[in-house]
């Protein structure tokens, strides 16, 4: 761009600007760990995958969904690649917002100010398993096939409330026209996704403290991102090329067939928490029950952790964090085996210990921190 055009450009459209007070003129504190990129990591990722999405959008075809995949990894020029990264990116996308999650819960930061951000950083996590769902039963494989129908049906089957918002997100019964209404919807909130994440971090920066000692992103801040990218991107190679269908049931590599039903539904590992959590208990309404009260403990939390705005949290309570987070990967261990009395009765046990968690050792563990 020519020296003189700067001004000129400048001055209607201040794209340097922008660019200088969101992003490389942000200032931040001069102690902030690595962690700290992982939301740049999962920003980068969802537009991966929306790039990504875009182009398998294009060879998709709704009413033909597991052999339309097929053409694509098959037929379709580097098609096999950009699947691979459909899949890989939402592999890394699911990793990078738990480990989001547990850090924000080890480090309190659901606490006054931060509310507000909490309750986006949920709303994002449903969005996303929303829209990991739908992409589920987009590859309309064994698995993805009889996941839809019998979440359709059971749809059908409800009345009041729960029955219009099921009939109205599957559109009535299934039939050879769901998967296309599934393919809108998965687009339409995966849109949402990005607005949910641009306020996300517009309420972060509102509630963030001066720092003390500030510096500047760049050139402070850019070697560390870069060097996390590359981590990031080594790891994101090695399961593209290697570990593709990372926590997918292989059945679900499969055609669906309308003469087997597999004995049980095997979501991808990401989605194991959620369904562990609903398949705890029974009945349809009890699975949309404990789904919801899952989600309500969270956004709960703010008020359930009894301690002060600001303080650092007890070994104790970090020592709870930490087997939170193993009995999570312990349900989805016990919701990915084979279905027995065993492990219901483990996946009950462990969904138990979650709800725990949120409403009895919380609130005991911090109201003690703050009596000391």
């Amino acid at each position: 761009m020519p020296e003189q055009t700067k001004p000129w450009i400048e001055s209607r459209l201040p794209i340097g600007e922008t660019l200088r007070t969101y992003i490389t003129g942000v200032m931040l504190p001069r102690d902030m760990p690595y962690l700290a990129t992982l939301a740049a990591l999962m920003t980068g990722t969802v537009v991966l995958l929306t790039l990504s999405g875009l182009v398998l959008g294009v060879y998709y075809n709704p009413w033909h969904g597991f052999d339309s995949i097929q053409f694509i990894i098959r037929e379709v020029n580097y098609g096999w690649l950009i699947h691979g990264f459909h899949e890989t990116g939402t592999t890394m996308l699911f990793a990078t917002v738990y480990l989001i999650l547990f850090r924000a819960i080890l480090g309190r930061e659901y606490k006054a100010p931060g509310e507000v951000v909490w309750f986006l950083k949920l709303k994002l996590l449903l969005l996303l398993l929303l829209v990991g769902y739908l992409g589920f039963t987009l590859s309309d494989g064994a698995e993805a096939y009889w996941s839809l129908h019998g979440a359709a049906l059971t749809a059908a089957q409800l009345s009041g409330v729960p029955g219009a918002v099921g009939n109205w997100f599957f559109g009535g019964p299934e039939d050879a026209d769901t998967l296309a209404r599934m393919a809108v919807l998965h687009v339409a909130l995966a849109l949402l996704v990005f607005v949910v994440l641009a306020i996300h971090l517009a309420a972060r920066r509102a509630v963030a403290k001066p720092p003390g000692r500030p510096v500047a992103l760049h050139p402070y801040y850019t070697s560390q991102y870069f060097v996390a990218f590359v981590v990031f991107a080594l790891i994101f190679a090695v399961l593209l090329f290697f570990a593709t269908h990372l926590g997918e049931s292989r059945l679900n590599l499969a055609g669906p067939s309308g003469l087997v039903v597999p004995a049980s539904v095997t979501p991808p590992w990401y989605l194991l928490p959620a369904a562990g959590i609903a398949d705890a208990v029974s009945g349809p309404l009890a699975h949309i029950g404990a789904f919801i009260a899952a989600f309500a403990v969270l956004y709960a939390l703010p008020w359930l952790d009894r301690s002060a705005p600001g303080a650092a949290p007890s070994f104790t309570a970090r020592v709870l964090v930490f087997v939170l987070a193993l009995d999570i990967v312990a349900l989805s261990v016990a919701e990915a085996a084979p279905p027995t009395e065993a492990t219901s009765l483990f996946a009950l046990l462990f969904a138990g210990w979650y709800f725990l968690h949120f409403l009895v050792l919380t609130p005991l563990v911090t109201a003690a921190e703050g009596r000391k």
